[in-house]
């Protein structure tokens, strides 16, 4: 027969692991808007650039060029908008030949390499600012206290671009994980790239907050992989959801205050 009183400390041992499972102990956040955005119209200066180096590299008429820049108002579209339907906007490779293909024109090897390095390292000659003065101390803070990830819906510029501009910006050292769209083939909000970050870093899915801008994408997109979510809500009046963060500064407190629960 159990002593009561060891019962009782069995159930106390029981009730206090549980808890520690609760304890806070990877932070993820999302990239563009969260901890970078661009300045206005940075994105359409470098979609102008690359339409015009398309033309130059393939010698086309200049007709041509509203043409490429209606192929970067869709392409901008289907990130917003992920689906089955756009998959072939997951990489930058097949952006360039949906474009290529669209236009009806045939282009060498040669000329299709050129136009991709143009293409995805254009971000590097006009990278986007932090959206916080802060970000960069936020992140010093966080580091001693959680392992840090980020997850990222790429668009025109890969993983492997975006980790030059983070080694750049000074941040990429802060994190253990990188999980890119265009690596992985799998976009946010597929609860699949939350659930294989979270195993990257050899944590539990509640042991973990994932910190972004957009309520579809970050919010629910952890929610459904079980991971807790904070949406970052710099500049936004009423924010769609809580826990939410107007300054990176209050990362801290709203990890105790809702989800750290030693």
């Amino acid at each position: 027969m159990i002593n009561p009183l060891k019962k009782s400390n069995l159930l106390k041992k029981s009730v206090d692991y549980r808890r520690v499972n609760r304890r806070i102990k990877a932070v993820i956040f999302d990239l563009w808007e969260t901890l970078v955005e661009d300045k206005a119209n940075g994105e359409l200066e470098r979609d102008t650039l690359r339409a015009d180096f398309i033309i130059q590299t393939l010698n086309l008429p200049l007709p041509f060029k509203p043409k490429i820049l209606e192929f970067f108002t869709v392409l901008s579209d289907a990130f917003r908008n992920p689906s089955p339907h756009n998959e072939w906007s997951l990489v930058p490779e097949a952006q360039i030949d949906y474009l290529i293909r669209n236009l009806d024109l045939t282009v060498s090897k040669e000329e299709f390499d050129k136009i991709y390095t143009f293409y995805t390292e254009s971000l590097l000659d006009n990278p986007p600012t932090f959206t916080e003065e802060c970000v960069l101390t936020v992140l010093a803070s966080l580091k001693n206290k959680y392992k840090l990830a980020m997850i990222s819906n790429t668009g025109r510029s890969p993983g492997k671009t975006l980790l030059k501009m983070l080694e750049e910006k000074q941040i990429r050292k802060y994190f253990e994980v990188f999980s890119f769209s265009d690596e992985l083939l799998l976009r946010k909000p597929d609860s699949r790239i939350f659930e294989i970050t979270v195993s990257k870093l050899h944590v539990q899915p509640n042991e973990t907050v994932h910190v972004g801008d957009s309520y579809k994408m970050d919010f629910l997109g952890a929610q459904s992989a079980g991971v807790n979510p904070i949406l970052y809500a710099k500049g936004v009046e009423s924010p769609k959801a809580n826990p939410f963060i107007r300054s990176h500064l209050e990362i801290e407190q709203i990890i105790r205050d809702n989800y750290d629960k030693n």
